[in-house]
């Protein structure tokens, strides 16, 4: 992963992330860059609610659609937080096709926070393997808070 700090470092193809404005510095918002538009505004492919929302966070929903729109990452380089995925060459597509297969998707989305988040639809777009840091992060945690009341418990007893 590289930190993005100018807009120079970007290039069509690529997997960035930056944070969530529910949960920042947990949960981050992932999506695959398709065109630099000049200063700090790129066309990005993503999840999204179509309200501004990104698809983070939340239940499944009929409102999750995967859109191109323009966006002002701006912020994100200035305060450090826009990251981009380095993928080791043959682990990835080649920037067109990348971006041909996020375009292949755009429309309605099946949001799942475990199974189809913003991060499944970058990685799967990049790399073929529709997987998320973040959703095993989460399971994990559930699993470690469900064993340690479990452990409480049964000590209790």
């Amino acid at each position: 992963m590289s930190s993005i700090r100018n807009a120079s470092q970007l290039h069509a193809g690529d997997h960035i992330s930056m944070p969530t404005d529910m949960l920042p510095g947990l949960l981050d918002h992932h999506a695959i860059v398709t065109a630099p538009l000049g200063g700090n505004v790129f066309k990005v492919i993503h999840a999204t609610t179509g309200g501004g929302s990104y698809a983070s966070s939340g239940s499944g929903s009929s409102n999750y659609r995967v859109a191109e729109e323009k966006i002002d990452l701006g912020q994100y380089m200035g305060n450090g937080t826009l990251i981009r995925y380095d993928y080791a060459p043959g682990e990835c597509y080649e920037p067109f096709e990348v971006i041909q297969r996020a375009r292949s998707k755009i429309g309605r989305f099946d949001f799942s926070v475990m199974s189809n988040n913003c991060e499944h639809f970058a990685r799967d777009c990049k790399t073929g393997n529709k997987t998320s840091d973040q959703a095993r992060g989460a399971l994990n945690a559930a699993v470690a808070s469900a064993a340690a009341v479990s452990w409480s418990l049964f000590k209790s007893m």
